[in-house]
Parts: structure tokens; sequence; C-alpha cells
């Protein structure tokens, strides 16, 4: 039998929230903001407070220790007056935020990159579906009893997301360990719920300080215990659903009667109400009796699945609630000349209407730093926006792999970022840690019969980072030079370029910063091509790697100008910190860059005076280059820290990542 607290708490989505309540009872409405807030310090994302009674029932139900979030909200008891003290019960409504929340955190919305599933799967309903949950409702839904399948994932994956927590925050281990010590596992299982209740006690045993107790078949436990372990993701949480359901389906058959099999049926409406065609013509167990033997307990491609590339699911953008004015990223001041200011020309699109390769989607005209004048010439460089022509993207992953081993890495560096950034929060009412100072001052106010403040606590939280990070890539003639020496040899130095970018991709999809990714190229003042490779905006789909792996070397480098516009993009953006970060191989040169054409005076200052318009635009620009004679030119146009020079074109790809960490202040 379910635990009588669980039944309790749950019992109070029910209650009528005006009726008579004690002096400890905790209303939704009253703590819906601050665990809103309290929920996006976790994940760094707002996730609304949501009653019990709102969520699905396969969500949120009394047979299970906490509800399931669906990615967008949490779901919360309506009222809460089963403890005798306020903060008891404060204590219970930020345990279930908190196990929410996590699952972001712990990885719980990842899912296979739609390109390799469609490749390996056929195109599947929840690659296009803009929701957390689209590839578990497939997953889940899969099976031929649902309803089965997502009780036991719930069961593990609550367990995960709750260890994890546990191991980064030490305030959550102590909440969660007095919170299970009253809920009591069930040692006699009469039915599959039960096992599972018993299961989900037993692989938090340890933080709970219980030992752990059986009572239900080994094989269970064998194939559990992964999703507990250090460094257990998602994948562990599927794959043991996959063999606990093989266990646990034929004795779940075996004692259903008719009744229990109409009423469980109906619970499958989770997977098939919003995703129409999912389950298709695939048989059910249900009502299929005499056909049972012919069906798989788990379908093959579940399992096979599991060996595709996982990423974090992001949500889409927005403005949100709580940013203010000072977090936009405007520019306080406008110090830049007004003959700096760009010009839009009227001819061209700001947007192209297809997608269409190579197709120019805007015409710009901007300014020219020169530096014998001693003043801009006005609408001197026209700059041509144009979308990347499209190659192949298996071309651009097969640059990818030569680099696994750090392309794991950096992927891991990056996704352990999100629960690192954290800094303490003091005055707090409640928290981890007591601050000492604010004790001292609180005993000197009771000393002086003056009024004790009671916010003498502080904690870690997350600090929430709004970043934008624009790659911007030279795509001069000189790229294809080939690399002579190491591991690369052979491979021309765009290709090095390319990998770079694609390792800091991947990357930055687990990490969640906004970044865009754009190439240029020179053929003087009348033609500086600018190329769309990847928007802020767009996906890391296949449309991103056909460009990246249709990339070739093209003319000259007119610098200064690309790096306007790069400016200009970043203005556009909305976060707090922006990132232009410049990877070339040699300085900036077109054959009508000055009065002379080999003059390097004139572009080397107009260069240098684009840069110091985007610093003064609070953008941090850096230039990274593989030229080893960078330094020569390099330290006139970049302050002394806004430059890397590489001895090796074969040190980028390693180097990029940990110069974007540096800037981002990570």
């Amino acid at each position: 039998m379910t635990s009588s607290l669980n039944l309790a708490i749950y019992m109070s989505a029910l209650l009528d929230e005006a009726g008579e309540a004690g002096r400890a009872a905790v209303t939704l409405e009253e703590a819906r903001a601050s665990f809103s807030l309290f929920g996006k310090g976790l994940s760094e994302k707002y996730l609304q407070a949501k009653p019990l009674g709102d969520a699905p029932a396969i969500l949120a139900n009394p047979r299970r220790p906490f509800p399931f979030s669906n990615g967008r909200e949490v779901y919360l008891p309506p009222y809460l007056d089963v403890f005798d003290s306020r903060e008891e019960n404060w204590r219970v409504f930020r345990l279930y935020t908190s196990v929410q929340a996590g699952q972001w955190e712990a990885g719980t919305f990842d899912r296979p990159r739609a390109d390799e599933a469609a490749a390996r799967h056929g195109r599947q309903a929840w690659m296009e579906r803009k929701e957390p949950l689209a590839f578990l409702r497939f997953f889940l839904g899969s099976f031929p009893m649902p309803f089965l399948a997502a009780d036991i994932f719930i069961t593990l994956e609550t367990a995960r997301t709750a260890t994890v927590m546990a191991r980064c925050f030490g305030g959550l281990a102590s909440d969660l360990a007095w919170f299970l010590a009253r809920l009591g596992p069930n040692i006699e299982p009469v039915d599959y719920r039960s096992v599972l209740w018993n299961v989900f006690f037993d692989l938090l045993a340890p933080l709970a300080g219980n030992p752990a107790q059986r009572g239900y078949p080994r094989e269970v436990m064998a194939a559990a215990e992964t999703v507990a372990d250090p460094g257990a993701d998602l994948k562990h949480s599927l794959d043991a659903t996959l063999a606990i359901y093989a266990i646990l389906e034929p004795q779940l058959m075996a004692s259903l009667v008719p009744e229990e099999r109409t009423l469980l049926e109906g619970a499958d409406d989770f997977f098939t109400d919003t995703m129409p065609g999912l389950r298709g013509n695939k048989a059910t167990r249900f009502g299929r009796e005499e056909e049972a033997e012919g069906i798989e307990l788990v379908p093959p491609e579940l399992a096979e699945a599991l060996n595709l590339d996982f990423y974090s699911y992001l949500l889409p953008a927005g403005i949100g609630e709580f940013l203010m004015e000072d977090a936009l990223g405007k520019k306080l001041a406008q110090d830049t000349a007004p003959d700096a200011d760009r010009k839009v020309k009227a001819t061209g699109k700001e947007k192209a209407d297809v997608e269409e390769a190579g197709v120019e989607e805007h015409r710009l005209l901007y300014p020219e730093w020169d530096y014998l004048a001693g003043g801009y010439r006005r609408d001197w460089a026209t700059l041509y926006g144009l979308r990347a022509e499209e190659g192949s993207a298996q071309a651009a992953k097969r640059l990818l792999a030569e680099w696994d081993d750090l392309v794991r890495e950096v992927t891991r560096q990056f996704r352990m970022l999100r629960l690192q950034e954290r800094t303490w929060r003091k005055r707090l009412e409640w928290g981890e840690e007591i601050d000492i100072s604010e004790a001292v001052e609180r005993q000197v106010a009771l000393r002086c019969g003056l009024p004790p403040t009671e916010k003498v606590y502080m904690e870690k939280r997350r600090i929430t980072r709004e970043v934008s990070a624009l790659f911007l890539l030279d795509l001069s003639a000189s790229t294809s030079s080939e690399i002579t020496e190491g591991g690369h040899t052979g491979e021309t130095v765009l290709q090095v370029l390319v990998a770079s970018v694609a390792i800091m991709a991947r990357a930055l999809e687990q990490l969640g910063d906004r970044y865009g990714i754009y190439g240029f190229s020179g053929y003087g003042r009348k033609r500086v091509e600018f190329l769309r490779i990847k928007s802020f905006d767009e996906p890391l789909g296949d449309a991103v790697w056909q460009r990246l792996g249709g990339l070739k070397p093209m003319k000259s480098t007119r610098m200064g100008t690309a790096v306007r516009h790069a400016h200009h993009l970043l203005n556009a953006e909305l976060s707090s910190l922006k990132m232009m970060l410049l990877l070339s191989d040699g300085y900036p040169q077109d054959y009508d860059y000055g009065e002379d054409r080999t003059d390097r005076e004139y572009g080397l200052r107009d260069t240098a005076r684009a840069l110091r318009e985007a610093e003064a635009g609070h953008i941090i620009p850096f230039n990274v280059t593989v030229d080893a004679a960078g330094h020569d030119y390099l330290r006139r146009m970049c302050p002394p820290h806004g430059y890397l020079v590489l001895k090796s074109v074969e040190d980028l790809p390693a180097e990029l990542p940990k110069v974007y960490l540096r800037l981002r202040g990570s």
C-alpha cells in the first residue's frame, strides 16, 4: 500500500483553498511566485507552478513519491497542511519543486539528434514537436503497454534526478532524507506499483540513511542500480526501463482482470492525444491475447535509439518577465562617430523567403576608417549578406569524428558547467549554511534590545547568464593551405577551422548559450561577402551541417567590414554578455584595401577601428589566428588580452573552447 503521508499530500490537491486551515497551512497561491523563481534558479528556465490537479495522471499520482514535470511546469499541491509547522510544509513545497526543476539539470529532456534519428529510423512525429516531453512520449508510447513503461521510467528517472541533485546541493540532500524517512517504504509488494515504490526507496537508501530492502525479483534491482551511479544519464534510465519492462510485463498481464485492463488502457491517452498516429497500426497486448506470443515485449528499435547521440533540448528563447532594462545588453551611450553608422541600401531583401543556397539576403553599405585622412569614408564598402552554399553534411561530421575524444571532453566540460555556475546569496531566512557575520549582527541586536533579523542564512544559487557569441570565420584563399606535419597532415586550414566551430557548436548545445556562425571574404570594396552558416535563432540541424560541409576558400580578407556587420548582428541580441570570436589565418588584406595593393597599414588601422567600435558597443571581440607571424600585427590591432596566436593549426580545436570559457568568465 502507498504511504499514508503521500496520499495526504496528494489529497490536498482536492481541498478547497478557501476552506478552514490551521496556522501551519501553506497554499500554492502564496508559494507560487517564490517557487517559480526558485525553479528558475535551479534550471535557468521559468517553470510555471501549477496545481497537481492540472497534471496528467501519468505525471502525478499518489502511487509515486514525487510528481514528474512536463518541462514547462512544476506541479505542487494547491493546499498543504500535513505537518504541524509552516516550515515543514514549505519544505515539502521546496522539495517538490527541486526534484522537478532538477530534471533539466539531470538531462531528463535530452533527445537524440533529429538528423541521426531520421537517417536510422525514419522521420518520427517527435522530431518536429517543440515540447520537452516529445521524445519520451514517442519512446514510452512505443511499448505494447505504455502506462507500465511510463510508471517504470518515471520511477527510475525521479530517483536518478534526486540522486544527481543531492550530490550537487547539501541542503536538498537533507530535505530529501527528511522526506523519505516520513514516507516510509512498503516492503510487501502486492502489485507492480508496489515493486516500483520499493525500487525507488532502495535506490535512494544510502541518501536516506536506511538499509536497502528487497522483496521483488533480484533482476529488477540489478537493472535499476545503474541509474544511481555517478555519471548516469537519461540513457541509463531508458535502458533500465527496457530491462525492467521485460520482467514485469508478463507478471502484470497474468494478474489483470478485464475491468482493470479497460481502465489501464485509458492511461495510454497521454501518449496518443497530442501525438495522433504515434502508435499507428502497432499491435498492443490489450484485447490481443490470442496473438500475445507473436508480439515483442520490447520493440528492438527502442534499444537501437539509445545508440544515437543525445543532446540537451532547449526551450525557444523568449523575453520572459525577469529581464530588466540593464540586463538587455543595450548600449549605454552612442560613443561611435556618426559617420561610422551603417547605412542600409534599399536594394535586396532583409530576409529571404526561401532557403535557397547562396541566395542574397541583404545588401548593406558600411564606412571605412582612413587613417591618413583621420576620418571615415562614408558608405565605402558594400557587404552582401548571403546564405552559405550547402555541401555534404556527412563531410562536416567526418571532420568532427576525427576529433572524437576532444568532442566528448569539451561537451562534458560544458555540460558540467551548468551545475558549477553558482554564487553565494546571503541574508536568507533559510539556506544551506549560516552566515557568520549576519549571525553576529543578530546577537548584537538582541543584546542591544533591537529587533533581530531572521535572515542569517546563505546558500549557493545559480548565476543566470544570458550569452550571445558570434563565430566569424576567415574564408580567404589562404585557408586552402595544407597542413604539412602532425596528425592531420594533408588537411587544409579551413577544414580545421570548420572542425573547431563544429566542436564548439556541439558543446554550446549542452551549455545553452545563444550562438551564430558566419564566414566572410573580400572581393574589393564593392563586394564583401558575408555568409550565414548558422544564425542565432537557427537550430543545429541538417541545414547547418550542410553549410559547414560546403564551405570553400574564397578570395581576400576585408576584415573591417565583416567585423562591423558582426557588430550589427550582435547589437540585435538581448543578452547581457556578447562575444565576437574572429578565426583567421592572416592579416587584413584586399586588392583595394588602401591606395596601394601592397599597403598593409590601411587594413590594419581599419580593422583595429572596427574592433574598437565593437568594444564601445559593449561587445567583447577576440581574434584567434593560426598565423605564426600574428604577433607582429595583432598587437597593433587588438589589446594584449584581445588575441591569441597559435603555434600550430592543430591546436585550434582544443584552444578555442578554453578561449570561449575565459571570455565568458566561467
